[in-house]
């Protein structure tokens, strides 16, 4: 058994670079750079649960430290780095019904509806 390997998409214009840190001294922390508006997938995770992911991002203003996504230890593997604010930025745990369990009688609202 091994969990999904981690991918960061980096939402942003600007080059993004940082650290993915796991639980267990027997995993070994992956160091990232991801360019605008891509995404990053490391080469390998087994059974290494996440604890920290830091992000720089690189504006023509000079380095902003993103507020890290941070963990007691997951599983999750889909993250992202967001803008927030002017110089603001956030690594984040993306979220979408593939994650859930969608109940087997659930239909997508109308654009009515919505």
């Amino acid at each position: 058994m091994s969990y999904p390997l981690v991918r960061i998409t980096n939402s942003t214009n600007y080059l993004v670079t940082g650290k993915v840190s796991y639980m267990s001294i027997f995993c070994s922390d992956d160091e990232y750079s991801v360019a605008a508006n891509s995404t990053w997938e490391a080469s390998s995770r087994g059974v290494c649960l996440l604890q920290n992911i830091s992000a720089v991002v690189v504006t023509p203003n000079g380095e902003v430290f993103a507020t890290p996504y941070s963990s007691s230890g997951t599983s999750y593997s889909q993250f992202a780095v967001i803008q927030t604010g002017t110089d603001s930025f956030a690594v984040t745990r993306i979220v979408n019904l593939a994650d859930e369990n969608v109940p087997e009688d659930y239909v997508e609202p109308t654009s009515q509806q919505k």
